[in-house]
C-alpha cells in the first residue's frame, strides 16, 4: 500500500438520507445507569451497547469511546469505489502477516490499551450530550476462567475507576452485588480464539455464519462480526489478515474519509452502512495500512445529536499478551 492520501478523491456518490429513523440507535441508548449490559461481559461491548446514560463505571464501560473525527466533506460524506476499499484491505492484511506470532498460553491474558472517550445521553434528548476523554487499560483471560481486570483513567483528577472481570470456573463466577460476592452461573468467555480461520475463503463463512438468526442484513452482520473480532482482542496474524481479505468481499464496504484517531495519528475509514440510520467504520493508517481502530457515525439526527456526528469509536494504542492482570507491558 503506498500514498492513501489520494483515496477521498475518489469519493463521488452521495450517500441517500435513512429512510427510516434509527431504531437501533433508541435501542441503545440506556435510561438508567444501572441497566446491565444484556448479560455481556463489561470488557469489549458490541458497539450497540456503547452509548449509555450518565452513571460512573455503568455509563463508562457500556459507553465506549470516541477517539476520532471524520473530516468534512460538507453537509454529506461522499463515498469511493470498492476498489479502493480492497486496496487498503489488502494492505491491512499485508501488514498483518508482516507481525510477529505471540505464543498465547491458557493461563495467561490479552493485554489491550485504548484512548477513549464516553458519550453519555438522555433518552428523548432532555439534557445536552457529555462527551468524557478516558484512557483505557483491560486484561482479558485467554481461557475464560481467570478474573480479568478493567482500569480507565478519566481526563480530571477524580475520573478513575477499576473493576475485576469475573472468570468462570466449574460454570460459576464470583460477582458482587450490593457490595456482597455471589455464585452465578456462566459460561467462560474466552479472551482469546486459536481455532479461527486463518484463510479469505474460512473466514468469510465464519463471518457470515450467524448473519440468517437475526433481524439484520446479512451483509451488515458480517461486517458487524468482523468489527467485534478486532475489537478489544488479540488474533493471530493469519487470522487478522483472513478478516480484511474476507472483509473486502462484504459488499456495501466503501471509503468514506479521512481521520484523525486520538493519539493524533492520520487514518482512513472504511465503511458500512446500517439500516438503523449508523454507518459503521473501520479506520486504518494512512501510510502502513495497520488497523486503528472504530467509528461510528449517525447518518440522520436522532437523541439531540446530529447526522453526521460520532457516536462510537476507538484508538487502539497497543495489544500485547502478559502473564498475569494489571501487569504492564
Amino acid at each position: 500500500m503506498t500514498d492513501l492520501k489520494s483515496l477521498d478523491e475518489l469519493g463521488r456518490t452521495l450517500d441517500p438520507p435513512a429512510p427510516t429513523p434509527p431504531g437501533r440507535l433508541r435501542h441503545r441508548v440506556l435510561t438508567e445507569a444501572t441497566r446491565p449490559a444484556r448479560g455481556r461481559r463489561l470488557t469489549a461491548p458490541r458497539f450497540g451497547w456503547r452509548l449509555a446514560a450518565v452513571g460512573g463505571l455503568a455509563a463508562a464501560l457500556t459507553a465506549g469511546v470516541l477517539a476520532t473525527q471524520v473530516v468534512s466533506f460538507g453537509e454529506r460524506t461522499p463515498v469511493s469505489t470498492a476498489s479502493a476499499a480492497e486496496r487498503i484491505l489488502a494492505g491491512a492484511a499485508e501488514q498483518a502477516r508482516r507481525q510477529p506470532a505471540r505464543p498465547v498460553r491458557a493461563d495467561q491474558f490479552i493485554y489491550v490499551e485504548s484512548r477513549t472517550v464516553t458519550m453519555s445521553v438522555h433518552e428523548g434528548g432532555s439534557e445536552p450530550a457529555t462527551i468524557s476523554p478516558a484512557h483505557r487499560r483491560v486484561w482479558l483471560s485467554v481461557d475464560g476462567t481467570r478474573d480479568g481486570l478493567l482500569r480507565e483513567r478519566g481526563d480530571t483528577a477524580t475520573g478513575r475507576e477499576e473493576m475485576v472481570l469475573p472468570g468462570c470456573q466449574d460454570g460459576t463466577s464470583t460477582q458482587r452485588k450490593s457490595g456482597k460476592p455471589v455464585q452465578v452461573e456462566c459460561t467462560p468467555t474466552p479472551g482469546y480464539h486459536a481455532d479461527l480461520p486463518t484463510d479469505a475463503d474460512g473466514m468469510l463463512a465464519y463471518l457470515y455464519r450467524g448473519a440468517d438468526r437475526t433481524k439484520n442484513p446479512r451483509d451488515q452482520e458480517a461486517f458487524t462480526t468482523a468489527g467485534d473480532l478486532i475489537r478489544e482482542a488479540y488474533l493471530s496474524p493469519a487470522t487478522l489478515a483472513a478478516v480484511f481479505e474476507a472483509v473486502a468481499r462484504i459488499p456495501g464496504v466503501r471509503v468514506v474519509g479521512n481521520v484523525t484517531d486520538a493519539a493524533g495519528r492520520a487514518g482512513v475509514a472504511l465503511a458500512r452502512d446500517e439500516v438503523q440510520g449508523i454507518r459503521a467504520e473501520l479506520v486504518f493508517d494512512r501510510k502502513t495500512s495497520a488497523f486503528l481502530g472504530e467509528h461510528e457515525v449517525l447518518t440522520r439526527d436522532a437523541y439531540g445529536l446530529k447526522a453526521g456526528e460520532s457516536i462510537n469509536s476507538t484508538a487502539v494504542l497497543k495489544v500485547a499478551v502478559v502473564d498475569r492482570a494489571g501487569q504492564l507491558p
